[in-house]
């Protein structure tokens, strides 16, 4: 006999994931830094009410975020290492990223039945505010992204690299950061690059990035580079557009150079995966008129037609994906 064992798992997943949300934004780690607490002391530092805040910690406690200790409750290790403001691998600023794209994917049957995207991002009307929270959340990812780009790839002969609608500078100030001979460039529109650079002045290798202001679905970034990189670019944008983006941004970098392409929206050629991936281009369809989760085929015949040789593929453990190819010529 069938069983909704599916459904039922489904529908348990999302509890956790907005406990997960509201520790984030309360900062509950955080202050559970210097080791374990009891609700009452955790309530008065956080200046909320006990009895309301102890449903959530035993809830976390279920969830394997939060341990608890007799009367008191402590950070797990792994919300101890990425949860805690301040330390070198923090994502507990993505919440307002995190907040959005779950908002964003209630209202999928509402887009579909519209043909619009009904929690519309659109990067020209949206206050500097609300941008600059959006920088902000994405800023953990960004660095996270650059350590691993430079765990991965040796960029020892590389002296001047590009981020290509790069948004916060994370991940080309984490690739300076591990790299003290290369030099890098923030390339994104005006007032993302204002508002980008009080980002980098706290941020580790931020201090040999300069910020140049302009469109990639224009022109190049000025100068020869020997390697660009387009994160979470290419996925937002129309295939047209993402034909334009590429080739503008392999302009940028020297013959023989490299480009990176990466992020969450890259599907494999039958689109059933990455599973991340296949998610992602539901909410993509949300989020923006045109864009979406491109195939590996798709970015393969782009570079191509740019003047890149055979791209390769790195699918990581998160789903998301590098895809890197080297300019051709001399």
């Amino acid at each position: 006999m069938t069983k909704p064992d599916i459904i039922e798992r489904l529908q348990t997943s999302v509890p956790a994931a907005l406990l997960l949300l509201a520790g984030m934004q309360l900062e509950v780690f955080t202050h559970l830094a210097d080791g374990p607490r009891s609700v009452d002391e955790l309530a008065m530092a956080l200046g909320v009410r006990e009895n309301r805040l102890s449903r959530l910690l035993y809830a976390l406690v279920a969830t394997g975020l939060l341990e608890q200790r007799e009367s008191n409750f402590a950070n797990s290790d792994e919300a101890a290492s990425f949860l805690v403001k301040g330390r070198p691998d923090y994502l507990g600023d993505a919440h307002g990223l995190l907040a959005q794209l779950w908002r964003a994917d209630l209202l999928t049957a509402q887009s579909i039945r519209s043909g619009a995207p009904a929690a519309l991002h659109d990067f020209t009307t949206c206050s500097d505010q609300e941008m600059m929270a959006m920088l902000r959340g994405m800023h953990p990812f960004a660095v996270a992204a650059g350590r691993d780009l430079a765990r991965r790839f040796d960029f020892s002969e590389c002296r001047s690299i590009v981020d290509v609608g790069g948004g916060s500078g994370g991940l080309v100030a984490a690739l300076c950061e591990a790299n003290h001979s290369l030099r890098g460039t923030l390339f994104e529109l005006p007032r993302n690059a204002a508002l980008a650079a009080d980002i980098m002045r706290s941020t580790t290798g931020g201090d040999r990035v300069s910020i140049e202001e302009g469109d990639i679905l224009k022109a190049p970034p000025e100068g020869e580079h020997d390697a660009a990189v387009l994160r979470a670019v290419v996925q937002i944008l129309a295939p047209p557009d993402a034909a334009r983006a590429i080739t503008h941004a392999v302009t940028a970098i020297r013959p023989s150079g490299s480009i990176y392409i990466m992020g969450g929206g890259i599907l494999n050629n039958d689109r059933l995966g990455p599973q991340s991936a296949v998610f992602l281009n539901v909410t993509f369809m949300n989020l923006y008129p045109a864009g979406a989760a491109y195939t590996e085929a798709e970015h393969a015949a782009w570079l191509a037609a740019a003047g890149c040789g055979e791209p390769q593929r790195i699918v990581l453990p998160s789903g998301g994906s590098i895809i890197h190819a080297k300019r051709l010529g001399r």
